[in-house]
Formats: structure tokens, sequence, C-alpha cells
């Protein structure tokens, strides 16, 4: 099998980022490379086309990584859906940008890079964690996928990573730059301000009922019930069908002692001792050799193996131990080493053993023997051992009939759940940003309102949950958005009016505010005219610091304002947290001191590199779309 993956990928050229597909396979399954087949174009590149079906799996995958990466504070009513397929078609788009860039400057990948990428990805390993072809082909068979296809999505993802290391690492910062650099960032500046409380305006002006209702129709959307399905859904879990299968402990004793390697807590440990004679290019092999059996025999008629190895072990390290190595295990040593080690008895010397090194003289001082757990400590992991390997083959069989028989009686669940012995369950009502337990799965809530289920009142694709558990649904239920009625929205409506009222009112006394200081009225002063103190802030740092408390919205504003001329200070206004606006005055920027010693270039030019190449790849990527022809076909309400 790994032959065969190396023999297919030569010649294959290479994109996109090879550690978000291993993360993408160890944590999420493959699904999210299944292209299928559409009819549907979202998008093309170079006359190369997009289809829905890819948009919607990527989209799918990205929800996904979220509630990963998230965790517990995952909110999916945070994530617009039109925003984020927008993004994700982008995402789809400069892939494919990437892809062509690189076939057309033949940029290839070492085959073993992509067979040491493919055996270190965790999807296929065994349970001893050394990579399984078995498991390669299972888990890309279960998608639907063939190797061939994702070997060289999997090339690709990793010459687009070298192509990226490449383009950012060419980045050149020179020491004005790095100079400039620490000018910006000790700046400091000297600022005053006072603000105008929005809670000031509230109560300045009125609202009329026109102006209510027409809010409302505005707004229609903001004041809606969301939609919502409920669905049927038959599903299939590996590990329970595994738990419903009966193990006997005949079968669990059996397996223990076929298997009991496989249960060593502790591993066989050997304290040895050693004799190196080298082998190099100043030294015969036959010579060697022939020292090492001249002192096997000296030791075997009585002489000190620690005193030999003293004198004559070019082992330097050991050799001052008496050629005393200490404790080993199993793999530590070079291989015809490590087998000699563990063939011999306690106080046994070896024959001279050739290894890369020149040839060893062994002696076994003690023996550790493994520790195993007891039939009894592995009883329960055997068991679900067991379970899992009589369940394997007929759910990998149940998943093909689900998948097939719920395509070819596309509209009811029965038939399915019939043949497989599976009981049609019901949802609750979920919204489009999920539910909960199984309906807060983005794949799950993605499909349940696809046009397909909703819309075509058809059995869904396969939806993969994990690589061992799959499901099946249908819509059951459908409330559409409802527009909720004004007198129960209309509280609501009034605060949000009156809150952007007087934020153009406070605006509007706080631009006259900024009119009157650059006409040479003083700040207190105008402070005052609004029963409001002038604050002197003095000179601020782009981070606050002992006695600097100056609210970041200000400090940002302040960074922003062009140095003003001498004795002319600048003004701005700002849009506080909570609506307050404020007035705020720059008088003075003093550049940040510079130091050029070579521990301070380096550690700058360093952050300055990093950033530049970012910016580097970012401007590469600009640059193939646009001397691209690009086409985006989503539907309005997506754009």
């Amino acid at each position: 099998m790994l032959q065969q993956i190396r023999d297919r990928a030569q010649g294959i050229i290479v994109w996109t980022i090879v550690g978000l597909i291993i993360i993408t396979f160890a944590l999420f399954g493959l699904s999210s490379y299944l292209s299928g087949t559409s009819k549907t174009i979202v998008a093309t590149v170079n006359g190369v086309e997009i289809s829905e079906t890819q948009l919607t799996s990527e989209y799918q995958n990205t929800l996904q990584r979220l509630q990963q990466a998230l965790g517990k504070n995952y909110d999916p009513t945070l994530f617009n859906e039109q925003a984020m397929k927008a993004r994700v078609l982008d995402g789809l788009i400069q892939r494919e940008l990437l892809n062509q860039e690189l076939e057309d400057g033949k940029f290839y990948v070492a085959p073993q890079q992509v067979l040491d990428t493919i055996e270190n990805i965790p999807a296929f390993k065994d349970e001893t964690g050394k990579f399984s072809p078995e498991n390669y082909s299972r888990v890309l068979s279960l998608q639907g996928m063939n190797n061939v296809i994702f070997e060289r999505q999997l090339a690709h993802d990793i010459a687009d990573e070298h192509l990226r290391n490449g383009l950012e690492r060419s980045a050149v910062v020179t020491n004005q730059q790095i100079k400039r650099y620490q000018q910006l960032m000790g700046e400091r500046r000297k600022v005053g301000y006072f603000t105008l409380p929005l809670n000031a305006y509230l109560d300045k002006f009125s609202l009329s009922d026109e102006e209510i209702q027409n809010y409302y129709e505005q707004h229609a959307n903001e004041y809606s019930t969301p939609e919502q399905v409920s669905v049927d859904y038959v599903e299939l879990d590996l590990a329970n069908m595994a738990s419903r299968i009966d193990i006997t402990d005949e079968e669990i004793s059996n397996y223990y002692l076929q298997h009991q390697k496989n249960y060593v807590s502790e591993p066989e440990q050997r304290k040895v001792r050693h004799i190196l004679i080298q082998v190099n290019d100043g030294a015969d092999d036959s010579a060697a050799r022939a020292k090492a059996e001249q002192l096997a025999n000296q030791i075997k008629n009585g002489a000190s193996f620690a005193a030999l190895a003293k004198k004559n072990s070019d082992d330097m390290t050991s050799a001052q131990q008496g050629g005393d190595l200490g404790l080993i295990t199993r793999g530590m040593m070079d291989k015809a080493f490590d087998q000699a080690a563990f063939s011999l008895n306690r106080g046994e010397l070896s024959q001279p053993v050739r290894s890369r090194f020149g040839y060893h003289l062994i002696l076994v001082d003690e023996i550790l023997p493994a520790k195993v757990k007891s039939l009894a400590e592995a009883k329960p992991e055997i068991r679900k051992e067991l379970q899992t390997q009589q369940a394997e083959q007929q759910f990998y069989e149940d998943v093909d009939k689900l998948n097939n028989i719920s395509y070819e009686i596309p509209d009811s669940l029965t038939p399915v759940a019939d043949e497989l012995g599976l009981q049609v369950k019901h949802s609750p009502l979920f919204g489009r940003s999920g539910g909960s337990g199984l309906f807060a799965n983005p794949r799950v809530t993605s499909m349940a309102f696809s046009d397909e289920v909703l819309q075509e009142q058809r059995n869904s694709e396969l939806v993969e949950i994990s690589d061992t558990h799959m499901l099946v649904l249908r819509v059951r239920e459908h409330k559409p958005a409802a527009r909720r009625p004004l007198a129960e929205v209309k509280e609501g409506i009034i605060a949000v009016l009156k809150q952007k009222k007087a934020e153009q009112i406070a605006m509007q006394d706080a631009e006259q505010a900024v009119t009157q200081l650059k006409a040479g009225q003083t700040p207190a002063s105008i402070a005052a005219s609004y029963q409001q103190q002038w604050h002197e802030s003095g000179f601020i740092s782009r981070q606050p610091g002992d006695g600097d408390k100056l609210d970041n919205r200000l400090r940002n504003a302040a960074f922003r304002i062009p140095s003003p001329a001498p004795d002319q200070p600048a003004y701005t206004t700002v849009v506080m947290p909570g609506g307050d606006i404020a007035v705020l005055a720059l008088y003075a920027v003093e550049p940040g001191k510079v130091a050029m010693t070579p521990d301070v270039l380096a550690s700058v030019r360093q952050k300055q590199s990093a950033s530049e190449g970012q910016a580097t790849y970012a401007a590469f990527i600009t640059y193939l779309e646009s001397a691209a022809d690009i086409t985006r076909n989503l539907k309005p309400a997506e754009q």
C-alpha cells in the first residue's frame, strides 16, 4: 500500500496548508474534501468550476472547526451564515488560484514527504500508533474517496506550505525600518478631552407613532421569530452497536493470551555493559573483529569485563563506567545491538555484534521483566475491543445500506429503518443557528436547512458526525420565520430610536465644540458650556502604564490623529462604548527612543520580518486574484 502511495505521488503538483488537512482529518473526519457531483456552480476561477457541494462541505467543516476550537464558548448565532459562506467561498477561490499557480510554476513535492505525512495522520494509525494500510483504505472508502484524490490534495497542501514559507521568509527588514518601528512603538502623545454623556440627550426629544411604525416596517427581519424545523432521523453509531454484543469470558481470556504483549504496562528493562571496537575510515573491519574476539576470550578466561572496557572501549563515556550503559528497553539502541542484548541471559556474554558503529561485546548484568496487566485489569478494555471488532464489519455494511436505501426511497425513512432494525427518532424544533445535543452540530443543522431536505422534502445525504457515527434525516415540521406584532416589540424600538437620535444630537454638539476649539476658544470654557469638565491627560503611550488610565477607545483615536503643527492642537470626535461622545485634543507628539544594539536589532528584526513576510504572502494572493478571471455565482441572499 505504501509503495503504491509513493508511486502515485510521483509528479503530482501541490498546494494549500498541510497543517489544516491534518487537523481536519484528525478531528473531524475526511468529508470536508468530498466534492461530489453538483450541477450548481458557485464560482469559476480561470474557467475552473467550484460547485455548490464543495462550498457546502467546506462551510460545514469550517463551522465544525470553530465549534471544536471554541468549545463551550461556541455560539452559532455569532456567525452570520451569508457572511460565513462568502468567506468560505473566498478561501476556495484562493485555494484554486494557488493550485493553478503551482501548476504553472511546476512546483513539485518529494513523494517521500507525502508518504511521511500520510503515515503521521492519526486517523490512519492502528491501536499501537503505527500506520495501518487497512485503516487508510477503510477510512477513505467510508468517505467515498479514493486514495489518488486524497494523495493529490495532500501533495497540494504540502507544496503550498513550501510556497508560503518561501514568500514569508523572503522579507527583508532594513535598519532604517527598525529605527522607524522603535520610534513609532515608543511614541508618546500629549492629549486632553471632555465627554458628552448620551444620557443627557435621551429626554431632549419625543418620538411620533409614525417614526416607530416606519422603523418597524423597515426592520421587519429584526422583529421576527426565527425559522425553525424539527426532523425525523435514523442513526448508526458503532459504539452503540458494539455495546449490545455479548462477549464471553472465554473469548476475553483467549484474546488476552494471544495479545498479551498489548497489555504491557512497563516494558522489559535490561542493565547492560558493552565494549565498543570502532570501525570507521581509519579502522579495518577484520582487525576490529579480531580485537573484539580476543577481548571476548580474555573475559571467558576470567578477565574483568569492567577493567577491559575502561582500557579498550572506544565508547569513551561508558568506558569510564566499566562499559555500563544502565537500563535499556527495546528500541533504544542500534537494531543489531538491541537484538543481541535482549537475547542474552543474565550474566551471559555475547559474540562480537556488528552495528553501524563497529563491534560490540555485550554483557547483561540484570533483567527486569516486563510488567503486564492482569486479565482482570485488562478485561474491560478487551471486552470493548472485541465488541468493536465484531461490530465494525456490520457497521460499515449498514452504512452502505443506509446511504443507498435512503437515496433510492427518498420520501420516507421507514424503509431503511425497517431494513436495518433502527428506530426513526424525532428532534425538537431548532433554528439555523442550531439546537442542543446532536442538533448543535453544524453539519446536521446545515443539512436540515438545505434545499434538498427543506424545499424538496427528500431524505438528506449521509451526515457524518464522526468516522463511526452517521445519520440520515428528513424534515418533520417547518415553521417559517414569523413577524412579531408591533405591540410586542414597541418598547424595544423606542429604546433603539432614542439611542440613535440622542447619538445624532450629541455628535452635532461635539462637532460644534471642535469648530469652536479650532477657532481659538479654550477647552475648559467649551467643556463648561456643556456642563462638563476638560481633562488634561498629559503624555500617553500606546499601552497603558502606571498612572495612565485613559480609556483605550480614546488612546487608539489619539494615535490615529496626524501629528499637529507646533502650538496648533489637532481635534477629533470619538464615539465611546455606550454611545457617549468625546472631544479629543492632540497637543504634541514625542518620538520613541531608538536603540540599535545587536540584541535589540535581532529581536525587532525577527518580529518585523514575520510581519513583513505575512504581508508579502497576502499581497501575493491579492495579485493572483487581480490577474485572474473570477466569477462568483452565489445566490443574492448569500452574498
